[in-house]
């Protein structure tokens, strides 16, 4: 303990020099914890940004998906589907959390100018869009549909309505109506998959053994991962379903991610400015108390001080002063980060909503060993110097 207090009361003689040093310490230990709390929020941001999108990927027949919409739009069929057993395959890979198959055809009506788009979904599709707002409840019997919000307006149809289609001669009850949202989803009569799935066979007149083998066929599988990052490892395995190919957010997530590469690189440049100030300040510090003290360092030698006892000293007063400094650095950061992020949302593209800032534990341990790791390095030299001082020499200095 007397030591301690000793290094402490020789870190302490010139004062205006050792607050100077902790001002400048505790600024940088502030600026790396807030950039290392916002480089965690930021990506964990844009992650639940990007999970909050719902679809990050589709699995579709081989061939253009546009021009099997516009197919469907005309009236005409879609060459290509899916088997039942490629969902069974999507669902099977672990980083894939939600895999929500769909059927879509359609029905011209020339004589109203328009063509019904009919989807045929399951209860999947409901976690997958889970920003939408449903007024009713979900399917629970196979003649029961949903209408989008546009869907409401033409039809002028809602809850407790009955709409009969009579290309397939069949009636089914409105049990459900989407609230807008602004997308494709307010244009679709949403029916249940199975339902979807033998009507269409019904409407194209296929029967018999080409209705058993076609029963279990789709349009899209469309997929949310776990983790937007292992859309580059799932897209080839799920190129390797026979008949299907994968359409990515490639775009979005690439730039995303890009956002969040350039973000790290920026944090890392300034990191390692920040590193290598402050250990040249604490360095400036530690060495200019060794040169005044050169006389001291020589009294202690001559009257018994070992080298490791000076050596020890002038280290422990390095780490004292980088402990001193990451301690007020911490504060200063967890009360000021909020401020700090305001103003660096208005400068940053695509700022996820809410706090881009995360007050972790990981962050105080990592900034810690960091600030330790400063005394440590910075600290070696002015203490070897000090440890080595011949005594003769040292008190001839002055």
């Amino acid at each position: 303990m007397n030591f301690f207090r000793f290094a402490l009361k020789n870190l302490f003689a010139h004062r205006t020099r050792t607050l100077l040093t902790l001002v400048s310490m505790t600024v940088a230990v502030a600026v790396l914890f807030t950039l290392l709390s916002f480089n965690r929020g930021y990506e964990r941001g844009l992650k639940e940004q990007l999970q909050a999108m719902g679809i990050h990927m589709l699995v579709v027949p081989v061939g253009c998906p546009y021009e099997a919409a516009s197919l469907i739009i005309k009236g005409g069929k879609i060459p290509n589907f899916l088997p039942g057993s490629a969902l069974d395959e999507v669902r099977a890979l672990p980083q894939v959390d939600i895999a929500a198959p769909s059927l879509m055809s359609g029905i011209v009506r020339p004589e109203e100018g328009r063509t019904d788009i009919y989807l045929g979904i399951d209860s999947t599709t409901l976690e997958l869009k889970n920003w939408w707002k449903l007024k009713g409840r979900f399917f629970e019997k196979p003649n029961e549909m949903i209408l989008g919000y546009d869907v409401t307006l033409i039809e002028l149809s809602h809850v407790g309505d009955q709409i009969y289609v009579p290309e397939l001669d069949m009636t089914f009850d409105v049990v459900g109506e989407l609230e807008p949202t602004g997308t494709e989803d307010d244009g679709f009569f949403y029916v249940p998959l199975e339902t979807a799935q033998e009507m269409f066979l019904r409407l194209e007149g296929d029967s018999g053994a080409a209705s058993v083998a076609g029963i279990d066929r789709l349009t899209a599988v469309s997929i949310r991962l776990k983790n937007p990052d292992d859309a580059p490892v799932v897209t080839p395995r799920l190129s390797e379903i026979k008949g299907a190919e994968v359409i990515t957010m490639g775009e979005l997530l690439g730039t995303m991610m890009s956002l969040m590469g350039s973000a790290k690189t920026l944090l890392l440049s300034i990191v390692m400015i920040i590193i290598v100030i402050s250990a040249l300040g604490v360095l400036n510090t530690v060495l200019m108390s060794v040169f005044e003290r050169t006389k001291e360092i020589g009294v202690m030698r001559a009257t018994g001080a070992s080298e490791l006892h000076v050596f020890s000293l002038v280290w422990l007063e390095t780490v004292i002063l980088s402990l001193l400094g990451g301690a007020g650095g911490l504060g200063l950061a967890v009360v000021g980060a909020r401020a700090i992020e305001g103003v660096v949302k208005r400068f940053l593209p695509l700022a996820p909503k809410g706090s881009v800032v995360a007050l972790e534990p990981a962050s105080f341990l990592l900034v810690l060993a960091f600030v330790l790791g400063i005394g440590l390095v910075a600290g070696f030299y002015p203490a070897l110097r000090a440890a080595r001082a011949k005594p003769i020499e040292a008190l001839r200095s002055e």
